[in-house]
């Protein structure tokens, strides 16, 4: 007969035994792996949410182009008060503008990057409601000669920027330049005009680049086709997003003849 003592002993030694070490193997190897697809889940979400920051801001900056672009073009060549002014008084001959009432002109880039560049002007008048590029009315009587030309500064090539240069009788050259969005790499500029000389329904028929077009056609200029290439901001597709958009032009746009 074993003793009570001995017996109460082994009892209590095998309560106190602890875990294996193939037990604590496969416990911590069930932890490494929770917690590995926990971190995958968090980087996952992180991830896509960094995909969808950018795309919106792709898209934002896509809006804010077409938008300044769009007013900034549709007004070319207005002035105000034609039984007062005429459009050689108001936009007379300057830099970039070889005759009087000329109201566009561009620079032909050779179809590589940065891209072309295309100057606008019209004129507004004391508080009108037209604005320019830097998204400001003309404040001084009775009008002002506002010209926007639209450029792409590569000076940092990693983060090339859309910009506009503005000039006035007020702000004079070489003007203030206007940042408007970043990781625009390359701006292409075409200029519809019509050609041909029987009556189409139409004011254009016919687009050229800056470098195709003759001193007569500046002054004909119907629509302006721009295209606006983006650097794609993702790590997946194309590398580069290119959008565009044909404008009209306030003072000849339904003109056919």
């Amino acid at each position: 007969m074993k003793h009570p003592a001995l017996q109460t002993s082994r009892i209590g030694t095998r309560h106190l035994s602890g875990f294996t070490l193939i037990e604590l193997m496969i416990a911590i190897t069930v932890a490494i792996f929770l917690v590995g697809g926990l971190l995958m889940m968090v980087q996952s979400t992180r991830n896509t949410v960094t995909t969808q920051t950018q795309l919106a801001q792709l898209q934002d900056n896509e809006r804010l182009v077409l938008t300044f672009m769009t007013e900034v073009i549709e007004s070319t060549g207005y002035f105000p008060d034609p039984h007062t002014y005429t459009a050689a008084q108001v936009m007379p001959v300057a830099p970039s503008f070889a005759t009087a009432g000329q109201a566009v002109s561009g620079i032909y880039a050779g179809g590589v990057a940065p891209g072309d560049t295309v100057s606008i002007r019209y004129g507004a008048g004391l508080n009108d409601d037209v604005f320019n590029c830097r998204g400001t009315k003309n404040a001084v009587g009775p009008y002002d000669t506002f010209v926007n030309t639209f450029w792409i500064n590569n000076a940092n090539p990693n983060n090339p920027i859309l910009t506009c240069t503005f000039s006035s009788g007020a702000v004079p050259l070489p003007g203030v330049q206007v940042p408007l969005v970043n990781g625009v790499q390359n701006l292409t500029v075409l200029y519809g005009v019509k050609k041909n000389p029987v009556d189409t329904g139409t004011c254009t028929d016919t687009y050229l680049n800056a470098g195709q077009m003759l001193a007569a056609d500046w002054s004909n200029v119907c629509t302006i086709k721009i295209t606006v290439t983006f650097i794609n901001p993702l790590n997946t597709g194309p590398a580069t997003i290119p959008i565009t958009r044909v404008i009209a032009v306030m003072n000849t746009a339904g003109v056919n003849t």
